[in-house]
């Protein structure tokens, strides 16, 4: 009887110390888990928002494309709110009403335009109001809009058959008054740049005769269809 007695004790024991081990291994597996690195950035990572970059104003260059060529100019925007803009504008171009083609002139050395008189100048100061659409509809910086804007603009012409920067001594100046209305897109790139494509329509009235710059085909409007691309920075 103490013999069954004892063998059965050392059972136990055996068994007491193999569960004391396995605790002891799942401990140590614990532990071990305990020591592995979790990495945080330092501040939260957020998708990019255009909207959340605050800007009360911006302003920048402006391109202008047309029938008569490329113009350059500024602009200068005014946020009311996130829908409403004031802005300012103008630009340089030239000005013609027809496909002005230059030839060579073998005896001279130099080139013309067959029937020019004037070389004329283009430029509007626009001052206007735009309404951008969809705020709330549209995801993203992509903003389309609509715009009028009205002001005056000085047109400049001067004598062709005179040298390019000596007819600036003969140049006549001309204002008149005119207005555009606009549709387009507004966007928001990375930081506070800026840019909108628009396409507007000008009308400039020159009254009577018109402007000449090919003889015997005067210019009653200097307005018309053209493309801007503006690019700028907010603030």
């Amino acid at each position: 009887m103490k013999r069954n007695l004892t063998f059965l004790l050392i059972i136990i024991g055996i068994n007491l110390s193999f569960i004391n081990l396995r605790a002891e291994n799942d401990s140590l597996r614990v532990r071990k888990a305990d020591s592995i690195y979790i990495f945080k950035p330092s501040t939260p990572l957020t998708p990019y928002k255009p909207d959340d970059i605050t800007i009360t104003g911006a302003q920048g260059l402006e391109l202008v494309f047309s029938n008569s060529g490329i113009g350059l100019g500024y602009f200068y925007h005014y946020f009311l709110n996130n829908t409403n803009i004031l802005f300012g504008s103008f630009f340089v171009s030239g000005a013609r009403n027809s496909d002005e083609f230059e030839y060579w002139n073998s005896n001279t050395g130099q080139t013309f335009v067959p029937g020019k008189i004037n070389r004329l100048f283009l430029i509007p100061f626009t001052f206007g109001f735009t309404k951008i659409l969809f705020n709330n509809s549209i995801a993203g910086s992509f903003r389309p809009f609509t715009s009028v804007g009205a002001g005056p603009s000085l047109i400049l012409s001067t004598p062709y058959e005179i040298e390019w920067f000596k007819a600036w001594s003969s140049h006549k100046s001309y204002l008149r008054f005119g207005g555009f209305i606009q549709i387009g897109a507004y966007f928001r790139a990375i930081g506070k740049s800026v840019s909108t494509i628009g396409l507007k329509y000008y009308y400039i009235p020159f009254g009577g005769k018109g402007l000449e710059s090919i003889e015997d085909s005067p210019i009653k409007d200097f307005g018309g269809i053209f493309l801007t691309l503006d690019v700028g920075i907010g603030f």
